[in-house]
Protein backbone atom coordinates (compact mmCIF):
# COMPACT_ATOMS: atom_id res chain seq x y z
CA UNK A 1 0.00 0.00 0.00
CA UNK A 2 2.83 2.41 0.89
CA UNK A 3 4.58 1.64 -2.38
CA UNK A 4 1.44 2.49 -4.36
CA UNK A 5 0.97 5.72 -2.39
CA UNK A 6 4.56 6.76 -3.03
CA UNK A 7 4.19 5.97 -6.73
CA UNK A 8 1.03 8.11 -7.01
CA UNK A 9 2.69 11.04 -5.21
CA UNK A 10 5.74 10.81 -7.47
CA UNK A 11 3.56 10.70 -10.56
CA UNK A 12 1.67 13.78 -9.37
CA UNK A 13 4.90 15.71 -8.79
CA UNK A 14 6.13 14.81 -12.26
CA UNK A 15 2.88 15.87 -13.90
CA UNK A 16 2.52 19.18 -12.05
CA UNK A 17 5.45 21.07 -13.59
CA UNK A 18 4.57 19.69 -17.01
CA UNK A 19 1.04 21.03 -16.67
CA UNK A 20 2.22 24.40 -15.41
CA UNK A 21 4.66 24.65 -18.29
CA UNK A 22 1.92 23.83 -20.81
CA UNK A 23 -0.22 26.65 -19.44
CA UNK A 24 2.60 29.17 -20.05
CA UNK A 25 3.07 28.20 -23.70
CA UNK A 26 -0.05 30.01 -24.99
CA UNK A 27 0.94 32.62 -27.56
CA UNK A 28 -1.34 34.73 -29.73
CA UNK A 29 -0.71 35.30 -33.40
CA UNK A 30 -2.69 38.53 -33.34
CA UNK A 31 -5.07 40.66 -31.28
CA UNK A 32 -7.40 43.13 -33.01
CA UNK A 33 -9.28 45.64 -30.87
CA UNK A 34 -12.21 47.51 -32.42
CA UNK A 35 -13.33 50.65 -30.54
CA UNK A 36 -16.68 51.88 -31.89
CA UNK A 37 -17.71 54.98 -29.97
CA UNK A 38 -21.39 56.06 -29.80
CA UNK A 39 -22.20 53.54 -32.51
CA UNK A 40 -25.58 52.08 -31.52
CA UNK A 41 -25.43 53.01 -27.84
CA UNK A 42 -24.14 56.16 -26.08
CA UNK A 43 -21.08 54.19 -24.92
CA UNK A 44 -18.06 52.39 -26.38
CA UNK A 45 -18.53 49.06 -28.14
CA UNK A 46 -15.32 47.07 -27.67
CA UNK A 47 -14.65 44.08 -29.92
CA UNK A 48 -11.57 42.19 -28.76
CA UNK A 49 -10.60 39.50 -31.28
CA UNK A 50 -7.60 37.16 -31.08
CA UNK A 51 -6.09 34.31 -33.07
CA UNK A 52 -4.15 31.54 -31.35
CA UNK A 53 -0.61 30.84 -32.62
CA UNK A 54 -0.38 27.71 -34.78
CA UNK A 55 2.17 26.05 -32.47
CA UNK A 56 -0.22 26.07 -29.49
CA UNK A 57 -1.83 22.63 -28.96
CA UNK A 58 -5.61 22.43 -29.10
CA UNK A 59 -7.86 22.61 -27.23
CA UNK A 60 -6.58 25.56 -25.22
CA UNK A 61 -8.02 27.85 -22.55
CA UNK A 62 -7.52 31.59 -23.07
CA UNK A 63 -8.39 34.09 -20.32
CA UNK A 64 -9.68 37.52 -21.36
CA UNK A 65 -10.21 40.56 -19.11
CA UNK A 66 -12.63 43.44 -19.41
CA UNK A 67 -13.65 46.22 -16.99
CA UNK A 68 -16.02 45.56 -14.11
CA UNK A 69 -18.52 48.08 -15.49
CA UNK A 70 -18.40 46.44 -18.92
CA UNK A 71 -21.55 44.73 -20.21
CA UNK A 72 -20.53 41.51 -21.98
CA UNK A 73 -22.82 40.85 -24.96
CA UNK A 74 -21.04 38.18 -27.01
CA UNK A 75 -18.38 35.47 -26.89
CA UNK A 76 -18.01 34.04 -30.37
CA UNK A 77 -15.81 32.34 -32.94
CA UNK A 78 -15.55 33.58 -36.53
CA UNK A 79 -15.69 30.65 -38.95
CA UNK A 80 -15.54 31.62 -42.63
CA UNK A 81 -17.18 34.96 -41.93
CA UNK A 82 -20.00 33.57 -39.77
CA UNK A 83 -20.10 34.12 -36.01
CA UNK A 84 -21.00 31.23 -33.70
CA UNK A 85 -21.32 31.22 -29.91
CA UNK A 86 -18.14 30.01 -28.23
CA UNK A 87 -17.95 27.98 -25.04
CA UNK A 88 -16.59 29.89 -22.05
CA UNK A 89 -16.53 29.98 -18.25
CA UNK A 90 -17.14 33.01 -16.01
CA UNK A 91 -17.22 35.89 -15.73
CA UNK A 92 -15.38 36.19 -12.42
CA UNK A 93 -14.84 39.58 -10.80
CA UNK A 94 -11.27 40.41 -9.76
CA UNK A 95 -11.14 43.90 -8.32
CA UNK A 96 -12.02 46.41 -11.04
CA UNK A 97 -11.99 43.75 -13.74
CA UNK A 98 -13.89 40.69 -14.90
CA UNK A 99 -12.26 37.59 -16.38
CA UNK A 100 -13.71 34.90 -18.61
CA UNK A 101 -12.01 31.72 -19.83
CA UNK A 102 -12.66 30.80 -23.45
CA UNK A 103 -12.37 27.17 -24.54
CA UNK A 104 -10.54 27.50 -27.87
CA UNK A 105 -11.08 24.53 -30.19
CA UNK A 106 -9.71 25.87 -33.52
CA UNK A 107 -7.27 28.43 -34.92
CA UNK A 108 -10.15 30.62 -36.11
CA UNK A 109 -10.54 34.16 -34.71
CA UNK A 110 -12.25 34.21 -31.29
CA UNK A 111 -13.76 37.39 -29.88
CA UNK A 112 -15.52 38.99 -26.97
CA UNK A 113 -17.82 42.00 -27.33
CA UNK A 114 -18.82 44.35 -24.55
CA UNK A 115 -20.12 47.87 -23.97
CA UNK A 116 -18.20 50.19 -21.66
CA UNK A 117 -19.33 53.66 -20.52
CA UNK A 118 -17.49 56.71 -21.85
CA UNK A 119 -16.07 59.26 -19.43
CA UNK A 120 -17.96 62.49 -20.20
CA UNK A 121 -17.20 66.07 -19.24
CA UNK A 122 -19.61 68.34 -21.08
CA UNK A 123 -18.86 67.90 -24.79
CA UNK A 124 -15.68 65.98 -24.10
CA UNK A 125 -15.47 62.17 -24.27
CA UNK A 126 -12.62 60.06 -22.94
CA UNK A 127 -11.90 56.35 -23.12
CA UNK A 128 -8.97 54.10 -22.24
CA UNK A 129 -8.31 50.51 -23.32
CA UNK A 130 -5.75 48.27 -21.61
CA UNK A 131 -4.18 45.02 -22.75
CA UNK A 132 -2.79 43.33 -19.65
CA UNK A 133 -0.27 41.13 -21.42
CA UNK A 134 -1.23 37.72 -20.07
CA UNK A 135 0.11 36.24 -23.31
CA UNK A 136 2.75 37.10 -25.87
CA UNK A 137 1.25 38.72 -28.98
CA UNK A 138 2.94 38.85 -32.36
CA UNK A 139 0.86 41.86 -33.46
CA UNK A 140 -1.72 43.97 -31.61
CA UNK A 141 -3.84 46.36 -33.65
CA UNK A 142 -6.32 48.98 -32.38
CA UNK A 143 -8.95 50.35 -34.79
CA UNK A 144 -11.15 53.29 -33.81
CA UNK A 145 -14.50 54.37 -35.25
CA UNK A 146 -15.98 57.65 -33.97
CA UNK A 147 -18.76 59.92 -35.29
CA UNK A 148 -17.75 62.19 -38.17
CA UNK A 149 -18.88 65.31 -36.27
CA UNK A 150 -16.21 64.69 -33.62
CA UNK A 151 -13.54 67.36 -33.08
CA UNK A 152 -10.27 67.73 -31.17
CA UNK A 153 -9.44 64.05 -31.59
CA UNK A 154 -6.40 63.00 -29.54
CA UNK A 155 -5.00 59.48 -29.16
CA UNK A 156 -2.09 57.99 -27.28
CA UNK A 157 -0.20 56.46 -28.93
CA UNK A 158 -0.62 58.50 -32.11
CA UNK A 159 -2.62 56.82 -34.87
CA UNK A 160 -0.51 55.41 -37.69
CA UNK A 161 -3.32 55.92 -40.20
CA UNK A 162 -6.55 57.96 -40.31
CA UNK A 163 -9.42 58.52 -42.73
CA UNK A 164 -13.17 58.63 -43.20
CA UNK A 165 -15.63 55.84 -43.91
CA UNK A 166 -17.04 55.55 -47.44
CA UNK A 167 -20.42 56.92 -46.33
CA UNK A 168 -18.80 59.82 -44.48
CA UNK A 169 -20.46 58.90 -41.18
CA UNK A 170 -17.31 57.95 -39.28
CA UNK A 171 -13.74 58.95 -38.61
CA UNK A 172 -11.45 55.93 -38.79
CA UNK A 173 -7.96 55.34 -37.44
CA UNK A 174 -5.58 52.59 -36.36
CA UNK A 175 -2.47 51.99 -34.28
CA UNK A 176 -0.27 48.89 -34.26
CA UNK A 177 2.16 47.36 -31.76
CA UNK A 178 4.31 44.34 -32.65
CA UNK A 179 6.26 41.86 -30.57
CA UNK A 180 4.49 42.19 -27.23
CA UNK A 181 5.94 39.78 -24.70
CA UNK A 182 4.02 37.93 -22.00
CA UNK A 183 3.63 40.32 -19.07
CA UNK A 184 4.02 43.42 -21.27
CA UNK A 185 0.89 45.60 -21.10
CA UNK A 186 -0.38 48.06 -23.71
CA UNK A 187 -2.59 51.13 -23.12
CA UNK A 188 -4.54 53.08 -25.71
CA UNK A 189 -6.20 56.41 -24.83
CA UNK A 190 -8.81 58.28 -26.89
CA UNK A 191 -10.22 61.79 -26.45
CA UNK A 192 -12.60 63.80 -28.62
CA UNK A 193 -15.32 66.44 -28.37
CA UNK A 194 -18.82 66.36 -29.84
CA UNK A 195 -21.87 68.62 -29.77
CA UNK A 196 -24.50 65.92 -30.41
CA UNK A 197 -25.43 63.01 -28.16
CA UNK A 198 -27.10 61.01 -30.94
CA UNK A 199 -25.75 57.57 -31.83
CA UNK A 200 -24.51 57.11 -35.39
CA UNK A 201 -26.32 53.84 -36.04
CA UNK A 202 -29.92 54.41 -34.98
CA UNK A 203 -31.19 51.10 -36.35
CA UNK A 204 -32.88 48.78 -33.87
CA UNK A 205 -30.32 46.52 -32.25
CA UNK A 206 -31.09 43.55 -30.07
CA UNK A 207 -29.05 43.53 -26.87
CA UNK A 208 -29.27 41.25 -23.83
CA UNK A 209 -31.16 42.61 -20.84
CA UNK A 210 -28.30 41.49 -18.56
CA UNK A 211 -24.61 40.65 -18.99
CA UNK A 212 -23.87 37.26 -20.51
CA UNK A 213 -22.26 34.68 -18.25
CA UNK A 214 -22.07 30.90 -17.90
CA UNK A 215 -25.56 30.84 -16.32
CA UNK A 216 -27.27 32.75 -19.13
CA UNK A 217 -30.44 30.87 -20.23
CA UNK A 218 -29.86 29.10 -23.52
CA UNK A 219 -26.11 28.59 -23.19
CA UNK A 220 -26.42 25.25 -21.41
CA UNK A 221 -29.42 23.91 -23.31
CA UNK A 222 -27.19 21.49 -25.21
CA UNK A 223 -26.05 19.98 -21.90
CA UNK A 224 -29.64 18.88 -21.29
CA UNK A 225 -29.92 17.15 -24.66
CA UNK A 226 -28.84 13.71 -23.31
CA UNK A 227 -31.63 13.88 -20.71
CA UNK A 228 -34.20 14.73 -23.38
CA UNK A 229 -33.01 11.88 -25.61
CA UNK A 230 -33.03 9.53 -22.60
CA UNK A 231 -36.59 10.53 -21.72
CA UNK A 232 -37.78 9.90 -25.27
CA UNK A 233 -36.03 6.54 -25.23
CA UNK A 234 -37.77 5.52 -21.99
CA UNK A 235 -41.17 6.45 -23.46
CA UNK A 236 -40.49 4.37 -26.59
CA UNK A 237 -39.40 1.38 -24.48
CA UNK A 238 -42.58 1.59 -22.37
CA UNK A 239 -44.74 1.73 -25.51
CA UNK A 240 -42.92 -1.28 -27.00
CA UNK A 241 -43.33 -3.30 -23.78
CA UNK A 242 -47.05 -2.46 -23.65
CA UNK A 243 -47.70 -3.72 -27.18
CA UNK A 244 -45.57 -6.83 -26.51
CA UNK A 245 -47.63 -7.56 -23.39
CA UNK A 246 -50.89 -7.16 -25.35
CA UNK A 247 -49.70 -9.55 -28.04
CA UNK A 248 -48.69 -12.23 -25.49
CA UNK A 249 -52.04 -11.92 -23.72
CA UNK A 250 -53.92 -12.58 -26.97
CA UNK A 251 -51.77 -15.58 -27.91
CA UNK A 252 -52.14 -17.19 -24.46
CA UNK A 253 -55.90 -16.65 -24.10
CA UNK A 254 -56.89 -18.55 -27.29
CA UNK A 255 -55.45 -22.01 -26.35
CA UNK A 256 -57.16 -21.82 -22.96
CA UNK A 257 -60.59 -21.53 -24.62
CA UNK A 258 -59.77 -24.46 -26.89
CA UNK A 259 -58.83 -26.64 -23.89
CA UNK A 260 -62.14 -25.91 -22.18
CA UNK A 261 -64.06 -26.84 -25.34
CA UNK A 262 -62.04 -30.03 -25.75
CA UNK A 263 -62.67 -30.91 -22.13
CA UNK A 264 -66.42 -30.38 -22.57
CA UNK A 265 -66.62 -32.64 -25.59
CA UNK A 266 -64.71 -35.35 -23.75
CA UNK A 267 -67.14 -35.16 -20.78
CA UNK A 268 -70.18 -35.57 -23.04
CA UNK A 269 -68.80 -38.87 -24.50
CA UNK A 270 -68.20 -40.55 -21.08
CA UNK A 271 -70.61 -43.46 -20.12
CA UNK A 272 -71.22 -45.20 -16.77
CA UNK A 273 -73.00 -48.43 -15.81
CA UNK A 274 -76.51 -47.75 -14.49
CA UNK A 275 -76.29 -50.79 -12.24
CA UNK A 276 -72.86 -50.56 -10.52
CA UNK A 277 -71.70 -47.09 -11.59
CA UNK A 278 -68.45 -48.32 -13.12
CA UNK A 279 -66.97 -46.14 -15.88
CA UNK A 280 -67.22 -47.66 -19.34
CA UNK A 281 -64.74 -47.20 -22.13
CA UNK A 282 -65.54 -46.00 -25.61
CA UNK A 283 -67.15 -48.78 -27.70
CA UNK A 284 -68.32 -50.89 -24.70
CA UNK A 285 -71.86 -52.26 -24.89
CA UNK A 286 -71.72 -54.24 -21.60
CA UNK A 287 -70.29 -53.26 -18.19
CA UNK A 288 -66.81 -54.68 -17.66
CA UNK A 289 -67.58 -55.04 -13.91
CA UNK A 290 -71.11 -56.43 -13.54
CA UNK A 291 -71.89 -57.44 -17.15
CA UNK A 292 -75.10 -55.38 -17.39
CA UNK A 293 -76.03 -53.97 -20.79
CA UNK A 294 -75.03 -50.34 -21.00
CA UNK A 295 -77.46 -47.61 -21.92
CA UNK A 296 -75.65 -45.86 -24.74
CA UNK A 297 -78.55 -43.70 -25.87
CA UNK A 298 -79.62 -45.96 -28.73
Amino acid sequence: MRKWLGFILLLGLLMFPATAGAQNTINLESVTVELWSEFDQPSMLVINEFILAQDVPLPATVAMRFPKEGNLVAVAVNQSGDLFNADFEGAEEQGDWQTIKINVQTYDPYRIEYYQPLTRDGKKREFEYRWFGEYAVKELRVNILIPSDSTDVITSPILSSTGNSSDGAYILGSATKSGLQAGQSYDFRLEYARESDLVTNSGDSVQPSAPIDSDTPGRIAIDRLPYVIGGVGVVLIVIALFFYWRSTQSSVATPRRRKRQAGGESTERQAYCHECGARAQEGDRFCRTCGSRLRTGE
